[in-house]
């Protein structure tokens, strides 16, 4: 008997969602966005991106022409309402902030094996000055999944604090850059990687705790 690829799709809220994300960054938004043809159109792929806003997210899912999965912070999943919601979206699974959650790496792992574009945050927080350090298991992830690993640069989500200030038709920038892949021989050096390969799509006053102009271009 033959057995069927597990195929990973999101749930019946995702393109509701997705739809109205699309309707208002089209017109509540100036939206630049650049290298998406970097982005594979199929197969597991990590996405590491900077944290700028709470609206990066719905800013991903808006510009993405692949539905994302979102490695989230757990207490989001909290609340019974939205961890209803989230469930039935289908694009998020939680994750404990505090150490190593073993749990949401082996369901990120899972996903990159359906095929999944897993989107991980790396700074495991909103950093809208510049670049913060990064959780270190973003490296192990990367090393171990054996997926390509796209870096995405967001720039002025920040003025984005609710839907009051879209009022103003906020500007900013996605960039995409070009994918890289990483063995489990590299893994002491990839979240450095990681984040240089984010930070060289920022800019200069932006890559904060990764900050080397030098290497930057080189990247």
């Amino acid at each position: 008997m033959l057995h069927r690829e597990r195929i990973w799709r999101p749930g019946p809220l995702y393109a509701p969602i997705r739809a109205l994300c699309v309707v208002v960054k089209t017109a509540l938004t100036r939206a630049t966005i650049t290298g998406l043809e970097h982005l594979p159109r199929s197969g597991g792929v990590l996405v590491v991106s900077n944290h700028v806003s709470l609206a990066d997210p719905v800013i991903l899912m808006a510009v993405s022409p692949r539905p994302l999965a979102f490695m989230a912070k757990e207490e989001i999943f909290r609340p019974p309402l939205a961890r209803l919601i989230l469930h039935l979206w289908g694009g998020s699974f939680p994750v404990r902030r505090a150490g190593t959650d073993i749990r949401a790496v082996r369901e990120a792992f899972a996903l990159l094996e359906t095929g999944a574009p897993v989107v991980v945050f790396p700074e495991g927080t909103r950093r809208p000055a510049g670049l913060g350090e990064a959780h270190r298991g973003v490296g192990y992830l990367a090393a171990r999944a054996g997926h390509p690993v796209v870096p995405v640069a967001i720039v002025g989500t920040e003025a984005i604090t609710g839907l009051w200030s879209l009022r103003r038709l906020p500007a900013f920038e996605v960039r995409f850059g070009e994918p890289f892949t990483i063995s489990a021989d590299d893994e002491p050096e990839v979240t450095e990687t990681i984040m240089r390969r984010i930070a060289a799509l920022l800019p200069p006053e932006r890559r904060g705790a990764y900050a080397d102009p030098e290497l930057a271009r080189a990247l």
